[in-house]
């Protein structure tokens, strides 16, 4: 095929602290791009104005959008991109020099079902200092359907290079989710047959931020929107289902759920009510699984039946007091519970 052209699309978000890092390595890369493209996603005035000041020193194009998330924003920077293929960036990360040459270097497209190639990042701290030299803590490239389901990918948008074409077919970003939407993403690229590559180099630096959404009511809502979307990919009432959901769904949620309702118990009761309702819901798809070896079910309904019980000022209370008789409670040999005892004594002592 003839030279192959890139698109760098960047979501923006009151993002002046990192935003010129992000372009910088956008702009200066080995093998350059066609076009880098910076949706400006609702940012407030001042924050904006920052954004343009820059185009005074680098090559790239804004466009506004009223705040819709990042996943409107990648899709929007997509439909305006004129390129055969796409290079996402967050605001706060940054590519390697050679980003667009490794990716481009290790993906066959020649193959018409190619979809996407990713490969390994950086982990750095906000002033670019280097965590770790890589972040894929599985074994990579994921080939396989239970392995995409049943843990987070670690596959990240700013490390991959996806074909445009594809990715408007697939219906890009599902833009309900404002957190996993790239496990989403590169789930559906799988099952729809298109082609993965992977390079097990380097090509982009992942920043660690100290405001970490992990525990963010967005991110909580997408956490349950991603799981209802799964079980629905994969029925409970079918035996492969079942399967899937004791298999995958199970190990990968369950503690998950629960941990926001934990989460929101010890920090004030905010949210409480949605994140109650959400484990509940999960509480009854674990009940009706009919797959599920009976002790782990019955270990984890007797770990979970405070949470789901008491309110966010008798659960707060619950907890603190479980959290102290640890050894105690321990002794009763319910393994989830010694779980979530074990790993909320850390939050506890952080709240």
């Amino acid at each position: 095929m003839t030279s192959p052209s890139v698109a760098v699309v960047i979501p923006f978000h009151n993002g002046s602290d990192w935003i010129e890092r992000a372009i910088k390595s956008a702009v200066n890369q080995t093998r350059p791009s066609k076009e880098v493209i910076v949706v400006d996603d609702g940012s407030i005035e001042i924050e904006s104005a920052k954004l343009a000041e820059l185009k005074a020193k680098y090559s790239f194009e804004i466009f506004s959008q009223v705040n819709a998330g990042q996943s409107v924003a990648r899709n929007l920077g997509v439909s305006i991109a004129n390129s055969d293929f796409i290079c996402f960036l967050d605001q706060d990360d940054y590519f390697l020099p050679n980003h667009i040459e490794l990716l481009i270097g290790a993906s066959n497209l020649e193959d018409e079902k190619f979809g996407f190639s990713y490969g390994d990042l950086l982990r750095v701290t906000e002033s670019g200092e280097t965590l770790s030299h890589s972040s894929l803590p599985s074994p990579h490239p994921l080939m396989d359907t239970q392995s995409m389901i049943s843990q987070n990918m670690h596959i990240l948008p700013s490390a991959t290079l996806i074909k445009r074409t594809a990715f408007l077919d697939l219906g890009g970003f599902d833009e309900s989710l404002q957190g996993y939407e790239d496990d989403d993403l590169f789930l559906r690229f799988h099952l729809a047959g298109f082609t993965i590559n992977f390079t097990p180099e380097p090509v982009s630096a992942w920043t660690i931020n100290r405001s970490s959404t992990s525990f963010s009511e967005s991110m909580s809502r997408s956490r349950f929107l991603y799981f209802k979307k799964l079980l629905g990919m994969f029925r409970t009432d079918l035996a492969a289902g079942n399967t899937v959901f004791e298999s995958a769904l199970f190990p990968r949620f369950a503690y998950k759920f629960a941990d926001d309702v934990i989460y929101s118990a010890l920090n004030g009761g905010e949210h409480f009510k949605e994140r109650a309702g959400r484990l509940k819901s999960f509480v009854e798809e674990v009940r009706k699984s009919k797959n599920m070896k009976p002790a782990t079910r019955r270990n984890y309904l007797v770990a979970t039946w405070p949470l789901v019980s008491l309110g966010p000022k008798p659960l707060g209370g619950f907890l603190a007091i479980a959290l102290k008789m640890a050894p105690v409670l321990s002794s009763l040999k319910i393994d989830l519970l010694d779980e979530f005892l074990a790993r909320h004594s850390p939050l506890k002592k952080s709240v």
